[in-house]
């Protein structure tokens, strides 16, 4: 059989969505069943390639609220299913025979249904409201109808179908809302008759489906079985079943408890967890996981927890409250997620940043922030390849457009490469280092922070310095190395155990460096250096602050563009299996690249904002940048014309250089008289020219981009010359020529004569 021919239909779904006051719902995911989020920033959503039969189609207003709505669908045909926020729809099966005569309304709304081969539904519905369904069966002359009332859910991913109903004939339901004698609802009460149960909901209501009419259950009210009354016995009736209940026990249970921790990110250290309970409370217990003994981590009266994780991942909490009457799990669980440390290799990640105050010697300060944006392998003054880490330089001293950038040696965490560059707008100076660190015990090659620590160094340095008539510098010294563990150092207020490395210069003695690492800083806190390789005699770096990212972060910065093309980069995060990027609170690219090239961005601010997705689905929300684009257009540039003379009569090609997304092209001569014309206005780039002006020509260009005119390009000049004039200065020319023809052959011949004389 061909494979046409067992291939199965498959169908669409699609519509628009919209938030609670009507309008565009701004950025949502819709997904059916399992498969894959479509995500929306325009209103509108489709999703394809669905088979024939039931489903599960959510929406997620992630711009709205962070609310979802979960309902089921059947699908034999291309399908429109417009989104509400806050509203839901009643969904369902009227079970009947083929002679039954059936109908379903809807009380409240006075709503009837259609029966599409026994599926209705109604709504879509505020949230939270109640409605009362009516399903009747004719069946030989006699009617029968079943009553249920219910209240309208958004669903979730572990109850999707709450809002669906299965009518059966025979059947009917028994709700009511349970209250004390001071008319307060009673939640959490479970109603059973034994094999129908319910648990009532913070409203008091309750619901037991599907009884057989005629039938006369004990039903039972209890919360943590104790009976709030007597057992009840009610006959249950084809029409409406209300059952309306009082408890008559006064059994105080306690209230109900909520973690004031919220959802996070956090570094793979200890961490607290707190909550507050409610009243009747005795004692808590906290589960690491659902609610077992296996998984109990904590029980007794405080409402904090100090909980130390021994796994990287994402981390559930529940509690529960407990008294002498029972417990109440009615809280929501918690979710940490813990990051993994770096590995020894790579200590530092992308995004990590160390704030220091710098001072110098003669007297400058300043603060500065180095951002870790990358690794590369460079080869230092011993022409060693050396991993390093990328790290950008931020400084408050610096004008808009300076930039500095360091390589650090991702073993010891020294510089191996450093690049500053000034301004433009100030000066084209600048200053590249590179440098050397070799690192021995006993004459073999050793790291500094291994267990064979050095006891010796090698420093070599190359200082190019980019500033006329300065000389640049270079240094080259043997020196020994001292280290000793858990030494305390104070920064700023804040005090650190440290390992202290201490290298001397073995000519003089000096001390050239003085450095203090800490584990947890993951770099150092402060460092003396006395050997800086500038006019400063000393250097000192210190600590003021310094993050490990706990959410996802951007390493572009904010900055102005004048370029409508550009890209954003961002640093991979744990736990992260896709990441999302808003543009102006719109989706603009899904997906596990680290980077996105914007391309033909309008003028004017844009706001792009970061978030990760772990790989249960939960979204982080990160890191924030602003992108100023005030786009000029750079001038075309013409290609040279030569320096040839044109006669009237010849055409002249001009062509220029291309520009991305141009209007148009603008080209302009300028005669010798200097009036100015435009020749040209067109999307080409070179134009075909027969008639300019006698004389001197110059040419210019310009170019429209999204409403900006460049500037015009550099000049070109085209001279050009009457034909006659030409033919005159050609016979001037010849007569010329022939004339100093003459004279040469007089001057040789003049001497022969002479000899001829004597």
């Amino acid at each position: 059989m061909a494979e046409s021919d067992t291939e199965q239909p498959t169908y669409r779904v699609y519509g628009s969505l919209f938030n609670e006051l009507g309008e565009q719902a701004g950025s949502t995911s819709v997904k059916v069943n399992s498969f894959d989020s479509v995500w929306s920033d325009d209103g509108q959503y489709e999703i394809t390639g669905l088979s024939q039969g039931e489903h599960v189609i959510r929406a997620y207003f992630m711009n709205d609220g962070h609310t979802v709505i979960y309902r089921t669908i059947f699908i034999d045909a291309d399908t429109e299913l417009d989104f509400h926020q806050g509203s839901n729809w009643i969904t369902g099966t009227l079970h009947h025979s083929q002679n039954d005569i059936v109908s379903i309304g809807l009380v409240e709304q006075n709503e009837q249904a259609s029966l599409i081969e026994s599926r209705f539904e109604f709504g879509p519905h505020p949230v939270g409201e109640y409605c009362t369904l009516i399903a009747e069966w004719d069946r030989a002359s006699e009617v029968t109808s079943q009553y249920l009332r219910m209240r309208i859910e958004e669903g979730s991913s572990a109850a999707p179908d709450i809002n669906h109903i299965e009518f059966h004939y025979g059947m009917n339901n028994i709700y009511g809302f349970i209250t004390d004698v001071q008319g307060t609802p009673v939640s959490g009460a479970l109603v059973s008759d034994g094999i129908v149960s319910s648990v009532s909901n913070n409203d008091g209501f309750y619901l037991l489906r599907n009884l057989s009419i005629d039938s006369e259950p004990t039903i039972t009210i209890q919360q943590e079985e104790n009976d709030l009354l007597p057992p009840v016995r009610h006959l249950v009736t084809s029409g409406e079943n209300w059952l309306n209940l009082t408890t008559v026990t006064d059994v105080e249970f306690p209230g109900n408890v909520t973690f004031t921790t919220k959802t996070q990110t956090v570094l793979m250290s200890p961490f607290s967890l707190e909550w507050d309970g409610g009243d009747y409370t005795d004692y808590y217990s906290v589960y690491h996981g659902e609610i077992s003994d296996d998984n109990l981590i904590y029980r007794g009266s405080y409402e904090q927890f100090d909980y130390t994780p021994s796994e990287a991942g994402t981390h559930e909490f529940n509690i529960v409250a407990h008294n002498s009457n029972g417990s109440n799990e009615n809280s929501p669980s918690l979710v940490i997620i813990v990051l993994p440390n770096p590995s020894n290799d790579l200590v530092w990640q992308a995004g990590m940043s160390w704030d220091y105050f710098i001072s110098h010697t003669p007297e400058y300060f300043h603060n500065r922030t180095y951002t870790m944006i990358g690794t590369e392998t460079i080869q230092d003054a011993f022409d060693r390849e050396q991993e390093t880490f990328l790290v950008r330089i931020s400084d408050d001293t610096y004008l808009a457009e300076e930039k500095a950038f360091r390589w650090f040696d991702v073993s010891n965490l020294l510089t191996v490469k450093s690049y500053w560059v000034d301004d433009p707008t100030s000066s084209s100076y600048f200053q590249e280092g590179t440098m050397g660190w070799q690192f021995t015990t006993q004459g073999n090659d050793a790291e500094l922070f291994s267990g064979d620590a050095p006891d010796s160094l090698h420093f070599n340095r190359t200082n190019i310095i980019g500033v006329p008539g300065h000389p640049n510098g270079y240094d080259d010294t043997e020196n020994t190395v001292f280290i000793q563990e858990d030494v305390e150092v104070t920064v700023f207020g804040e005090s650190y155990r440290t390992t202290y490395i201490a290298i001397s210069d073995n000519d003089d003695d000096v001390l050239s460096w003085e450095l203090w690492y800490n584990a947890s800083v993951r770099n150092y806190v402060k460092i003396i250096d006395r050997l800086p390789g500038s006019h400063s005699d000393t250097v000192v770096y210190e600590l003021t602050g310094y993050d490990v990212p706990t959410k996802p972060k951007f390493i572009t910065e904010s900055s102005t563009s004048s370029d409508m093309d550009y890209s954003i980069e961002w640093a991979e995060f744990p736990t992260a299996t896709l990441y999302q990027v808003l543009e102006n609170d719109r989706i603009i690219y899904e997906g596990k690249n680290l980077h996105l090239d914007i391309t033909n961005a309008e003028d004017g601010l844009h706001v792009y904002s970061l978030n990760a997705f772990t790989d249960i689905g939960y979204l982080i929300e990160g890191d924030e940048i602003e992108i100023n684009v005030n786009f000029i257009p750079e001038s075309p540039v013409i290609e040279p014309i030569g320096e040839r003379v044109f006669y009237s009569g010849e055409t002249v090609n001009v062509s220029w250089s291309s520009t991305p997304y141009a209007g148009w092209y603008s080209l302009i001569v300028q005669d010798s008289n200097g009036n100015v014309v435009e020749i040209y206005n067109g999307t080409d780039t070179f134009v075909i020219l027969s008639d300019l002006s006698i004389g001197q020509n110059r040419l210019r260009v310009n170019v429209m981009v999204n409403d900006k005119v460049s500037d015009y390009s550099t000049s070109e000049f085209v001279t050009m010359e009457q034909q006659n004039d030409a033919d005159e200065r050609s016979l001037t020319s010849i007569s010329f020529a022939t004339t100093s023809i003459s004279l040469l052959v007089l001057s040789i011949l003049i001497p022969y004569w002479r000899d001829d004389d004597v």
